[in-house]
Parts: structure tokens; sequence; C-alpha cells
């Protein structure tokens, strides 16, 4: 009974204790608003082919998903690398398995002066099923691009926001 007690009260003291270390989450509206201002300032260049441009749709939205206009201070710039690799191969030749790979080697910008600020780079890696019928290969290939997309597009984000808070933290003369 006493036991039980004394670890209630150190689960209610656990978010105090946290708090005063210095520990913030990264998701809180306190902690995030400066970073929130600042990804949607940035713009999204154009990015090729159709996974690319589901990409830049993805990464927009994840920046500013009111739409909210801000001026656009940054550049953020995209390279993407993708490759299909058959895993499973049948003694006849014929593939049963693929994995598709994204590689994304982004940069951001400052657009007053054209300096990089943070550059970094992000992979995914999804696989599906290659069967006879022709239709649900493509619709099982085209299913793993747009989990690769939407894998590669939280991490982007999420790279970004680490970045612009500490940016805006230190601009501040917090730690």
């Amino acid at each position: 009974m006493a036991g039980r007690r004394a670890l209630l009260g150190c689960a209610l003291l656990l978010p105090f204790a946290l708090n005063g270390c210095g520990w913030a989450p990264l998701y809180a509206d306190r902690a995030t608003a400066p970073g929130d201002a600042e990804l949607r300032a940035i713009r999204v260049a154009p990015i090729p082919e159709r996974i690319g441009q589901k990409l830049a749709i993805g990464l927009r939205q994840a920046f500013n998903p009111a739409g909210e206009p801000a001026p656009q201070r940054y550049l953020l710039r995209v390279l993407l690398e993708t490759t299909r690799l058959d895993l499973g191969v049948l003694p006849q030749g014929l593939g049963t398995r693929a994995r598709f790979e994204v590689l994304a080697n982004f940069s951001l910008a400052d657009v007053s002066n054209g300096a990089q600020l943070f550059s970094a780079s992000s992979h995914a890696a999804e696989s599906f099923d290659i069967l006879a019928n022709h239709y649900a290969n493509v619709v099982a290939e085209e299913d793993a691009r747009e989990r690769a997309v939407e894998e590669i597009s939280r991490d982007i984000a999420t790279q970004l926001t680490l970045f612009l808070q500490r940016r805006a933290a230190q601009a501040a003369g917090r730690p």
C-alpha cells in the first residue's frame, strides 16, 4: 500500500522534475511557436517528377497546414534519388518481392542573402509484393512510393523543426 502511494507520488512529480531540468516537449505550442512561424516562412522549390511533386505538396502541407500567408524567408531545395530493387527472384527469373528506396538530400537557404543554413538527408525504403496481375503490381508500387514520400516528408519536417527551434532559442539567448 505504501509502495503504491510512493509510486503514485513519483509519477505525479515527474512532469515538474522534467520541467526544472530544461526538458521541453517537441510539439508543445509554447515550445514550438517560434518554430511554427519559421516553418511557415519556408518556400519549397519545385522538385522534378511526379514523386517530387507529391513530396513538395506534402512538405508545404506540413510547414503551413492552415495555409496562413507568411513572408518567405527561407528556400528549401530537395534532390531526390529513387531506386527499385527486386529482392525475391524465382528460378525462372521473375521477381516476387521488390523494395522501393528514396534518398532525399535537402538544404535550407536564407532568401535574403542565399546563405545555406542547414543541409541533411533522409532515406526511406518500402517493400511490396510482385504479383502475376500487372495492374496489382502498378498499384502496389504506387502505394510503396506514397508511403516513402510520406515518411520522407515527416522526416524532413522534423529535422527542419528541430533546426529552426534551436535557431530561435539561440537568437533569444536561451541554451
